[in-house]
């Protein structure tokens, strides 16, 4: 989930201007391929050995944790957000470590073991495993893990290169990601049955590096990927969001909360799906070899020449993202999050 003022719109301007002074005073790696906030993990070039994909990703107690309601659900989590974004610049994962910052007196050993569990298993479906990290007691629990994995030399993927009227595409339906986040803060309830366990799309890495573009995952939602993948490189983007695009639990707490769809997709609660951004001439041969992983791409919009960042919801209406998303930002998840949310809609976009 890397951020900077220009390209991560929901950035605060406080920080994005400390992201930027904490960088002012680093020295550049001579290895390091990608410029400053291209891409969703570093790339290093090693030589001989080939390059190198690291990325790094923090979950803190409250609202960034809200989708993973066991502790089985925090080591799935904890190890599918940094594996992401190795997915978004189509990485072969090699390894994960995680630090755990933990409440002393709220982890049992068999906690512990259920969240060492549920990170070792997400790893392992990631063709990956954990292989060490750090565990310290502090008052306010968080999670943080570094994935690290390989690209061929030939095949760089990162967010720049997109182009004015290269279509967007997503790897699979949106808005799981929020409306479990939305539930379980905002209508008081988990649900019933299992937790929910996003994957990143570690299958789509080898159709993508063939014909996509420029890629973002959508850990922080669709809306705020598009609006990143467009900004970065210079372009305006049209996202329509359309009925079929969404996953089936968006319907459910959209129908119960008495609110639009599209809100699933302007959240921060994201899926953990790739956006991608493609020539339209290779659409349909990458969504082929896509469907072949077992994934199901869907058409979200297109890039365009202008500044403007503008949304198609699911009944047809235009609404600017930029004020939009700036809105969203401001509500607080641990807040009247429902009553603020229904206002805001209230007032328009």
């Amino acid at each position: 989930m890397t951020s900077t003022a220009r390209e991560r719109l929901p950035l605060s301007a406080a920080e994005s201007s400390l992201i930027m002074a904490i960088r002012e005073r680093m020295t550049r790696s001579p290895r390091q391929l990608n410029n400053a906030f291209e891409a969703d993990a570093e790339l290093l070039d090693l030589g001989a050995a080939g390059l190198l994909a690291v990325t790094v990703d923090t979950l803190n107690d409250g609202a960034e944790l809200a989708t993973a309601t066991t502790p089985y659900a925090k080591g799935w989590l904890t190890t599918t957000v940094s594996v992401s974004d190795l997915a978004a610049v189509a990485a072969d994962p090699v390894a994960v470590l995680i630090s755990c910052s933990l409440r002393p007196d709220s982890w049992t050993p068999e906690e512990a073991r259920e969240f060492g569990r549920g990170a070792s298993e997400a790893a392992e479906r990631y063709g990956c495993h954990i292989v060490g990290g750090d565990t310290n007691w502090a008052n306010e629990e968080s999670f943080t893990s570094c994935a690290l994995g390989t690209v061929p030399r030939e095949s760089i993927l990162n967010r720049m290169g997109a182009r004015p009227g290269h279509a967007l595409y997503v790897t699979g339906p949106i808005g799981a990601g929020n409306a479990v986040g939305f539930r379980a803060l905002a209508l008081g309830g988990t649900g019933a049955g299992e937790p929910w366990l996003p994957e990143a799309r570690v299958t789509a890495c080898e159709p993508l590096r063939r014909y996509a573009r420029a890629c973002i995952d959508t850990s922080d939602g669709l809306l705020s990927a598009a609006v990143s993948l467009a900004e970065v490189n210079g372009l305006g983007a049209e996202v329509m969001l359309h009925d079929e695009v969404y996953a089936p639990i968006v319907s459910a707490v959209a129908d119960s909360a008495g609110l639009p769809r599209w809100c699933s997709a302007a959240a921060e609660w994201g899926e953990f799906e790739l956006l991608y951004a493609i020539d339209p001439a290779d659409a349909r041969a990458c969504s082929q070899a896509l469907t072949q992983q077992g994934l199901r791409p869907f058409h979200v919009g297109h890039l365009v020449a202008g500044p403007e960042l503008l949304m198609v919801d699911e009944s047809g209406q235009r609404r600017e993202l930029r004020n939009l998303l700036t809105r969203m930002r401001a509500l607080d998840p641990a807040g009247s999050l429902l009553t603020d949310l229904r206002a805001l809609l209230a007032e328009g976009s």
